[in-house]
């Protein structure tokens, strides 16, 4: 975290100086790949302490100034989770899906001085959405029994994050890392990172 601040600082502190031959473009979109590391805090023991997340991500971005704009972002990550439990004459077996998605906006900070190489941290506040489908398969003296549950919840979200694009002509790459935190029953923690295609217009 400490060192995801210093990024983000760092970043203020070149697009706020001036400079010529800087990237003059409208804005920016962006989509690809992301990966999340989650630390749950408050759960239960059936529920994991962290987890491991892969989705995908997009976003667009418009430029108020060379250094500063708006951005809008929306993406999805999945996982999936099996637990056995076994006991004299008893065996529980839990399959957990989990469908994660967000919706995010804020502001990003530029530093434009090299067009082709243009580094970013950004803040972002929104909101996430997460359904999850509980299958248990229980066997008890040779008779099994299964049930199936559904559930979903909302909660507020904010990501801090820091990355740059390298423009590779019409088409560039996006390579982002940051910090995000989901205020639910159960707060999370998460890393993420990000890595995908961007075109600048």
């Amino acid at each position: 975290m400490r060192r995801l601040g210093v990024l983000v600082l760092g970043v203020v502190l070149i697009a706020t100086r001036s400079a010529s031959a800087q990237d003059t473009s409208r804005g920016e979109l962006s989509g690809g790949w992301r990966y999340y590391h989650a630390t749950f805090s408050g759960t239960t023991s059936a529920i994991p302490a962290s987890n491991h997340r892969t989705g995908w991500y997009a976003d667009a971005a418009f430029n108020l100034s060379p250094t500063l704009a708006i951005v809008g972002e929306a993406g999805g990550s999945y996982s999936s989770h099996d637990f056995t439990g076994t006991g004299t004459g008893l065996s529980v077996t839990v399959t957990s899906d989990v469908k994660f998605h967000t919706f995010m906006g804020g502001v990003r900070l530029r530093a434009p001085q090299v067009p082709r190489l243009v580094p970013f941290g950004q803040v972002l506040f929104g909101g996430e959405h997460d359904a999850s489908i509980n299958e248990t398969v229980t066997t008890v003296a040779q008779r099994t029994s299964r049930s199936r549950r559904e559930g979903s919840s909302s909660s507020a979200a904010l990501a801090l994050d820091g990355g740059a694009t390298l423009a590779l002509g019409a088409i560039g790459v996006r390579a982002s890392a940051g910090y995000a935190r989901f205020f639910g029953a159960a707060d999370v923690d998460a890393f993420r990172f990000s890595l995908g295609a961007a075109f600048r217009f």
